[in-house]
């Protein structure tokens, strides 16, 4: 009798066979005499649509009697002949007579269990299931864990937790996107973590539009020592440069270092990385944004290099000390490692499903590009905290008075290092370098008034967005004494390491925000959302959403059903559309930005436009005008992607930089600017950055 084994990806059907050794392949599975291993391709059934549970695929949105709330959630085969032959093979292997034992392996996590539950569920068996739980796919540990089985049962509340997620957000989106749609007048897609983003974004990006600058002045005077310049700013602000400018005149004069602070400091590593912090390191450090970072981290897990990366601490479980003292056997090739035994580190009470992110005792070979980095960060970031040799700095403190004015100080901080401990492996978080001082020594210092603006907010960066969703509740929880209400909120989230990533995507891609580099805006059709939202008393930001995430926990600690949860979705929908309030519908292109005049016509606003197969172009509000342009097209033989920034830019006359190659291939950047030839819009070069190329 034989042990089949689902995998949620062919990936880690192959990994698995690789380390047990099963090698007969077949048409669609491995097997030998103990195991047959086969695979889903991650989601193969989804949801009934709308259409689905009324048999009607030509009803019309405003004829759907809403809420919709299905009697019984039902799934189907998605429509694509590569899965559908999959099920097919997955239903006859179950099936088999020599199966005694099937094994889930879906991913460690929420999303896997559901994935082959549900494939199990709607093919059907009567057999024992086991479920092979893998937090790194190498070999060593699949050998391990494979004789390590639970009971499939034993997941049965994370399964609930995935379902409930499923079908409620099913709910709530399905209903409020046709619901919003037939208000509007334009298709508006909703869900519950989606419109928390989009709102976040929204609000950051009306304080940037409402910002009003003011000036001030300052008082700054220029310390130079041992050719290191300081810069001395007195804390007072003015509103005018009469008032500044005396105070500078009053300090201008000697000052005198009254006294030097020495501390030594004994530097603590960072924590090890959760997917979220490893990203937003990303994305700060090295300007990896976080789909494409998310894609590289996930092929370092499946390649066996690192341990599952959807998590969402920074810890390691406490029965993982041996396992962490064999890697470091492994990774320490200079002998530079030694186990510590900290809370620091090891906290099973930090960790809900999964520990954070270590190398594992595979070592790649070969890795390219942002794979070598991401895997060198994750793997210096282990090292780091388990070197050694200390880590110490000296913390510098100088206190600089005014011999004019005895009441003003200076203060200036610096820090140097003393011995350099895990800065080998990790970049310096200070830079400040001072000059050696000696106490009571002078200098003549000049002050001068400065005109400054008071700053916009910043826009929300990936790093900042990853924060929040993370932690929505930080500045609550840092201004409340409540330690009830700081009860309730602590560890809440919104969305999950796995799935927040893929929703902003959509977000850009429904075309409600947008990225620039790593900084994210609203877009005309997100704002058109979110008024929406607000006029028909739709609440489904950061508050509400996490009720529904509490609950969600509810459910897996069996606090609560999954009827209790979808009841609470239906009573909440019901009390939006009873309110039957009406809106204006929204009208052709409002919910386009203008990117400026059209050259071409002087009388049409350029937009944006996305064609049916999902390519960006820009076109002419005029519709007998014949401006149009292509995102990704050509300056000659150079492919150039006209981003809507850039284009914004050449629309108000200002050249923009492109990166180029010459006929040898090396590149340089060139301005180029906007130029029209009768209805055909081209481009010419207006200088280059930096040195030009030979042509």
């Amino acid at each position: 009798m034989k042990k089949l084994i689902i995998a949620e990806k062919p990936s880690l059907a192959k990994n698995i066979a690789n380390a047990l050794g099963v090698k007969e392949r077949k048409d669609g599975y491995i097997e030998n005499s103990e195991y047959i291993i086969s695979w889903a391709f991650g989601h193969i059934l989804e949801l009934y649509s709308i259409y689905d549970y009324l048999n009607n695929n030509e009803i019309k949105w405003n004829e759907i009697p809403l809420p919709f709330v299905p009697k019984d959630f039902l799934y189907k085969l998605k429509n694509d002949e590569g899965i559908k032959k999959q099920f097919k093979i997955l239903k006859e292997l179950i099936n088999r007579n020599d199966v005694e034992e099937i094994i889930n392996c879906g991913d460690a996590d929420r999303e896997g269990q559901l994935i082959i539950d549900n494939i199990i569920k709607e093919i059907g068996t009567n057999k024992t299931i086991k479920r092979l739980w893998l937090p790194e796919q190498t070999d060593e540990t699949i050998r391990k864990e494979i004789q390590n089985l639970k009971n499939n049962k034993d997941y049965r509340n994370l399964y609930n937790e995935g379902l409930a997620r499923t079908e409620v957000d099913w709910l709530l989106g399905i209903n409020l996107t046709v619901y919003l749609t037939v208000k509007s007048g334009q298709k508006l897609a909703c869900g519950r973590v989606l419109i928390p983003i989009i709102k976040y974004i929204y609000d950051r990006d009306m304080e940037i539009k409402n910002f009003i600058s003011k000036n001030y002045y300052q008082v700054e005077g220029i310390l130079e020592k041992d050719n290191i310049k300081v810069t001395l700013t007195d804390e007072r602000k003015e509103d005018t440069k009469e008032k500044a400018n005396e105070i500078a005149k009053k300090l201008s004069g000697k000052v005198k270092i009254i006294e030097i602070e020495k501390k030594e400091v004994t530097k603590q590593a960072s924590k090890l990385f959760s997917l979220s912090t490893l990203q937003s390191f990303l994305s700060k450090n090295y300007k990896i944004d976080f789909a494409s970072s998310l894609k590289i981290i996930q092929k370092l897990y499946e390649n066996g290099y690192i341990t599952y990366p959807r998590t969402n601490t920074e810890y390691l479980a406490e029965n993982e000390k041996n396992k962490v003292k064999e890697l470091i056997k492994v990774i320490d090739v200079h002998d530079e490692l030694d186990f510590l035994d900290s809370k620091r580190i090891f906290d099973s009470s930090k960790i809900e499903s999964h520990s954070a992110i270590t190398p594992t005792k595979k070592i790649p070979q070969e890795l390219t590009g942002n794979e070598k980095i991401i895997y060198e960060i994750v793997k210096n970031r282990f090292i780091a905290n388990f070197l050694k040799e200390k880590t110490l700095t000296e913390k510098t403190t100088i206190v600089i008075q005014s011999l004019n004015d005895k009441n003003i100080t200076f203060k200036l901080t610096g820090e140097a290092i003393i011995q350099e401990g895990f800065y080998k492996y990790e970049s310096k978080d200070f830079k400040n370098e001072l000059p050696h001082f000696t106490e009571n020594e002078e200098f003549e210092i000049i002050f001068e008034a400065k005109e400054k603006k008071t700053s916009p907010p910043k826009k929300i960066s990936e790093e900042e967005l990853s924060n929040y969703l993370k932690n929505p509740f930080k500045k609550e929880l840092k201004d409340s004494d409540d330690e009830d209400y700081k009860a309730i909120l602590e560890g809440v989230e919104i969305g999950t390491e796995a799935t927040r990533t893929g929703i902003i995507e959509n977000a850009k891609k429904y075309g409600y925000i947008s990225q620039n580099k790593s900084n994210y805006s609203i877009e005309m059709l997100g704002e058109k959302l979110i008024e929406i939202l607000d006029k028909l008393n739709i609440n489904l930001y950061s508050e509400r959403t996490v009720e529904f995430s509490k609950l969600l926990k509810k459910i897996y600690r069996e606090e609560k059903s999954i009827e209790d949860i979808l009841n609470l979705a239906e009573e909440e929908l019901k009390s939006i559309i009873n309110q039957n309030i009406e809106i204006e519908k929204i009208k052709k292109d409002e919910t386009l930005e203008s990117l400026g005049t059209c050259p071409m016509c002087k009388k049409g606003q350029v937009h944006q436009k996305k064609s049916k197969e999902g390519k960006i172009f820009y076109t002419c509000s005029n519709q007998e005008c014949k401006f149009f342009l292509w995102e990704d097209t050509k300056h000659f033989n150079n492919p150039i992607k006209v981003t809507k920034v850039k284009l914004k830019g050449m629309l108000a006359g200002k050249k923009q930089a492109f990166k180029m190659s010459n006929k040898e291939g090396k590149e340089y950047e060139a301005y180029l600017k906007l130029k029209l030839n009768g209805i055909y819009v081209n481009f010419e070069i207006d200088g280059f950055k930096n040195k030009k190329a030979d042509n």
